[in-house]
Protein backbone atom coordinates (compact mmCIF):
# COMPACT_ATOMS: atom_id res chain seq x y z
CA UNK A 1 0.00 0.00 0.00
CA UNK A 2 1.22 3.25 -0.79
CA UNK A 3 2.11 5.96 2.27
CA UNK A 4 -0.43 8.04 0.62
CA UNK A 5 -3.25 5.59 1.47
CA UNK A 6 -2.27 4.48 4.78
CA UNK A 7 -2.48 7.60 7.33
CA UNK A 8 -6.12 7.87 8.66
CA UNK A 9 -7.74 6.67 5.70
CA UNK A 10 -6.74 9.94 4.11
CA UNK A 11 -4.22 11.14 1.84
CA UNK A 12 -1.00 12.42 2.83
CA UNK A 13 0.79 15.43 1.27
CA UNK A 14 3.09 14.35 -1.05
CA UNK A 15 3.22 15.22 -3.95
CA UNK A 16 5.92 18.42 -4.87
CA UNK A 17 8.76 16.75 -2.72
CA UNK A 18 11.40 15.99 -5.79
CA UNK A 19 10.62 20.18 -6.77
CA UNK A 20 11.28 21.37 -2.88
CA UNK A 21 15.00 19.10 -2.71
CA UNK A 22 17.63 21.05 -4.12
CA UNK A 23 16.36 24.34 -2.49
CA UNK A 24 16.16 22.60 0.77
CA UNK A 25 19.57 20.81 0.16
CA UNK A 26 21.01 24.32 0.27
CA UNK A 27 19.40 25.64 3.11
CA UNK A 28 20.34 22.75 5.04
CA UNK A 29 24.25 23.07 3.84
CA UNK A 30 23.84 26.78 4.45
CA UNK A 31 22.44 25.98 8.39
CA UNK A 32 24.82 23.57 8.34
CA UNK A 33 28.07 25.95 7.94
CA UNK A 34 26.46 28.62 10.08
CA UNK A 35 25.58 27.05 13.35
CA UNK A 36 24.18 29.08 16.61
CA UNK A 37 24.57 28.07 20.30
CA UNK A 38 21.21 27.67 22.34
CA UNK A 39 19.60 31.41 22.78
CA UNK A 40 21.80 33.10 19.91
CA UNK A 41 20.16 31.28 16.84
CA UNK A 42 18.96 35.08 15.67
CA UNK A 43 20.14 34.42 11.85
CA UNK A 44 18.38 30.48 11.81
CA UNK A 45 15.60 32.11 13.60
CA UNK A 46 15.70 34.58 10.64
CA UNK A 47 15.64 32.70 7.83
CA UNK A 48 13.19 29.98 9.46
CA UNK A 49 10.89 32.87 10.08
CA UNK A 50 11.42 34.17 6.32
CA UNK A 51 10.43 31.11 4.98
CA UNK A 52 7.67 31.09 6.52
CA UNK A 53 6.30 34.44 5.65
CA UNK A 54 7.00 33.52 2.32
CA UNK A 55 4.97 30.99 2.38
CA UNK A 56 1.99 32.74 3.46
CA UNK A 57 1.96 31.86 7.20
CA UNK A 58 1.55 34.28 9.41
CA UNK A 59 4.66 34.53 11.59
CA UNK A 60 5.59 35.85 15.11
CA UNK A 61 9.46 35.98 16.03
CA UNK A 62 11.08 36.80 19.12
CA UNK A 63 9.27 33.87 21.47
CA UNK A 64 11.47 33.38 24.51
CA UNK A 65 13.96 35.48 22.69
CA UNK A 66 14.60 33.76 19.36
CA UNK A 67 11.30 30.92 18.49
CA UNK A 68 9.57 31.35 15.96
CA UNK A 69 5.84 30.48 15.47
CA UNK A 70 4.04 30.82 11.85
CA UNK A 71 0.75 30.17 11.56
CA UNK A 72 -1.41 28.68 8.53
CA UNK A 73 -5.03 29.32 8.60
CA UNK A 74 -7.11 27.58 6.96
CA UNK A 75 -10.98 27.69 8.24
CA UNK A 76 -12.36 25.39 11.13
CA UNK A 77 -11.14 21.72 11.69
CA UNK A 78 -8.04 19.89 13.02
CA UNK A 79 -4.55 21.69 14.28
CA UNK A 80 -1.46 20.65 12.69
CA UNK A 81 1.67 21.46 14.93
CA UNK A 82 5.58 21.12 13.66
CA UNK A 83 8.42 21.68 15.72
CA UNK A 84 11.68 21.93 14.90
CA UNK A 85 14.97 22.75 17.26
CA UNK A 86 17.29 25.43 16.31
CA UNK A 87 20.22 25.30 18.45
CA UNK A 88 23.88 24.27 17.64
CA UNK A 89 26.53 22.32 19.93
CA UNK A 90 28.97 23.92 21.06
CA UNK A 91 31.90 21.25 19.62
CA UNK A 92 34.39 20.86 16.79
CA UNK A 93 33.29 19.88 13.33
CA UNK A 94 35.26 16.78 12.52
CA UNK A 95 33.38 15.36 9.13
CA UNK A 96 35.87 16.94 6.46
CA UNK A 97 32.30 17.83 5.03
CA UNK A 98 32.96 20.93 2.08
CA UNK A 99 30.20 22.66 4.46
CA UNK A 100 31.65 21.84 7.73
CA UNK A 101 30.73 24.37 10.11
CA UNK A 102 34.11 26.91 11.29
CA UNK A 103 32.30 28.85 13.31
CA UNK A 104 33.09 30.08 17.18
CA UNK A 105 31.10 31.80 19.16
CA UNK A 106 31.04 33.05 22.82
CA UNK A 107 29.60 30.61 25.32
CA UNK A 108 27.20 31.78 28.94
CA UNK A 109 30.35 31.75 30.73
CA UNK A 110 32.31 33.74 28.00
CA UNK A 111 34.21 31.15 26.73
CA UNK A 112 35.23 30.89 22.50
CA UNK A 113 34.21 27.45 21.63
CA UNK A 114 33.42 25.90 18.34
CA UNK A 115 30.09 25.79 17.22
CA UNK A 116 28.35 22.54 14.89
CA UNK A 117 25.35 21.15 14.14
CA UNK A 118 26.57 17.89 15.25
CA UNK A 119 22.96 17.35 16.95
CA UNK A 120 20.70 17.90 13.56
CA UNK A 121 19.10 20.40 14.37
CA UNK A 122 19.88 22.03 10.98
CA UNK A 123 17.70 19.08 9.95
CA UNK A 124 14.78 20.10 12.05
CA UNK A 125 14.72 23.28 10.30
CA UNK A 126 15.31 22.24 6.69
CA UNK A 127 12.52 19.24 7.02
CA UNK A 128 10.46 21.87 8.86
CA UNK A 129 10.57 24.21 5.81
CA UNK A 130 10.21 21.54 3.33
CA UNK A 131 7.13 20.29 5.10
CA UNK A 132 5.66 23.81 5.51
CA UNK A 133 5.99 24.51 2.06
CA UNK A 134 3.68 21.20 1.09
CA UNK A 135 1.13 22.12 3.79
CA UNK A 136 0.54 25.65 1.62
CA UNK A 137 0.63 23.35 -1.50
CA UNK A 138 -1.91 21.00 -0.34
CA UNK A 139 -4.78 23.14 1.32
Amino acid sequence: MSAAKVHSGGPIATGGVNELLPELEKFYTDLHAHPELSMEETRTARLAADRLRVAGYDVTAGIGKTGVVGLLRNGHGPTVMLRADMDALPVKEATGLPYASTVTATDSVGKVVPVAHACGHDMHVAWLAGASALLVSHI
